[in-house]
């Protein structure tokens, strides 16, 4: 990335940026071409897709969002995003045959590939196959979120769909929402609300130095992953529906007991991140996201999905406070370690839906985080045919790179437990470092 831009004039089409986008271009600024700023999405075109409408699709996709042609501009003290008429990009890439995620992230997430300042936000990549193809799109975090994944994939569907018929109409352009301003009492009672919560919270143990923020940025990743049966799914809705809670609950309160019981830690914290769209951002592609802390509460099993509820329901009360704000308001005093909570937690519930068009069907993949959000971080994705896909990260600077498998045990014994199951079907552990 380039340093900080100042341009001379101003645009018709400058709009203040988010606070989430400030973020994320603070820490472009910070660690240049950091794996933490980055998202590898995956879409599956299963059938006999046509190469050239399936590139005529993705340019009018690329075209369509704003997100995907914004550029980022310092104008005195305020960033603000500048809209450009046409997307900088390059053309598709041709991946090889068959070509897997890892070979994806090599071949699109090179090292200055993107450019904040000059609106360069993402790269695609399609790798065919026998039975049709997918698609890679590498874009900074600042244009892009989970549920953007989802929006690609449906509009690249309708955008095929017209490429094949011939329709030269483009797409409709999806604008962007100017990012909402707090009140200023409202501002001062989150940051109340935060203070409150956030009193006397301990940091997550880290038995021995824990790694920077820039370390933590920069590492590789060591990962392992297992597989609970659809029977398991099921037990969860009903453990959530019998407390009047979300599934999410059930599985963090699995998770915090899992850290709390390998660290020895109490009365830590844990990430998530939460969605901000509004009513009017359904179908608009951009990191529409804030990361709030979560305190746990006393992790004992009895009663323990209950309080884990409340916990999350008390910082959903105030996800509408940026997240720098919250740092700020949890006084936080973790040294050189991320502040607030050391540990993610993130759950992709919903179902991926699937689009055919002209014989071919288009399908958003879960795609696993490319750079070290965390000291440690599990992520659990419902699949089609039910199961729970459970990664879990940790940057190899990390102490938690070589407890990777202890944590995902523990997980599913806690979890387990508060299923009440006495028996489990095997799941399979496997390894991966990037």
């Amino acid at each position: 990335m380039t340093s900080p831009a100042h341009d001379l004039g101003t645009r018709a089409t400058e709009q203040s940026a988010s606070a989430t986008e400030c973020q994320f271009w603070l820490n472009e600024w910070i660690s240049p071409g950091s794996p933490a700023g980055q998202i590898l999405a995956r879409i599956r075109v299963q059938g006999p897709v046509r190469a050239a409408a399936l590139d005529e699709a993705l340019r009018a996709v690329v075209r369509r969002h704003e997100a995907l042609r914004t550029r980022f501009l310092m104008r005195g003290e305020r960033l603000v995003r500048d809209v450009l008429p046409e997307p900088v990009a390059e053309a598709v890439l041709r991946l090889a045959e068959g070509a897997g995620f890892r070979e994806a992230a090599s071949a699109l997430l090179l090292h200055g590939c993107f450019d904040l300042a000059a609106g360069r936000v993402f790269r695609i990549g399609v790798a065919p196959d026998d039975e049709g193809a997918t698609v890679y799109v590498a874009v900074h975090h600042i244009a892009f979120d989970g549920i953007s994944q989802e929006i690609f994939a449906a509009d690249l569907a309708q955008a095929y769909a017209q490429a094949v018929e011939g329709v030269t109409m483009p797409l409709p352009v999806r604008r962007r929402a100017q990012p909402a301003a707090l009140a200023p009492g409202r501002h001062a009672e989150l940051v109340a609300h935060w203070r409150a919560l956030l009193e006397g919270a301990a940091p997550l143990p880290a038995h021995g130095t824990g790694p920077t923020q820039r370390e933590l940025a920069e590492a590789e990743l060591a990962e392992r992953r297992s597989v609970l049966a659809s029977t398991t799914w099921r037990a969860v809705g009903e453990r959530a529906q019998g407390v009047a809670c979300s599934p999410f609950s059930v599985l963090m309160a699995a998770y915090a007991a899992a850290l709390g019981e390998l660290s020895g830690g109490t009365d830590f914290c844990v990430g998530i991140p939460v969605a901000t769209r509004t009513a009017g951002q359904s179908h608009e592609i951009g990191c529409l996201i804030n990361m709030v802390p979560v305190r746990m509460p006393d992790l004992s099993e009895e009663g323990v999905v209950e309080r884990v509820a409340q916990a999350v329901r008390s910082s959903i009360i105030g996800m509408e406070l940026p997240g720098t704000d919250i740092i700020r308001s949890g006084k936080a005093d973790s040294g050189h370690r991320m502040p607030l909570y050391q540990a993610l937690f993130a759950f992709e519930g919903w179902q991926r839906a699937s689009h055919t068009v002209a014989g071919v069907t288009f399908q958003a993949v879960a795609v696993p985080p490319v750079g070290g959000l965390a000291e440690v971080c599990l992520q659990v994705c419902q699949g089609s045919d039910g199961t729970l896909d459970c990664l879990a990260q940790a940057p190899l600077s990390s102490p938690w790179a070589d407890r990777l498998s202890d944590l995902l045990e523990a997980f599913e014994t806690r979890l387990d437990r508060l299923l009440h199951h006495t028996i489990r079907p095997p799941s399979s552990v496997q390894e991966a470092t990037a």
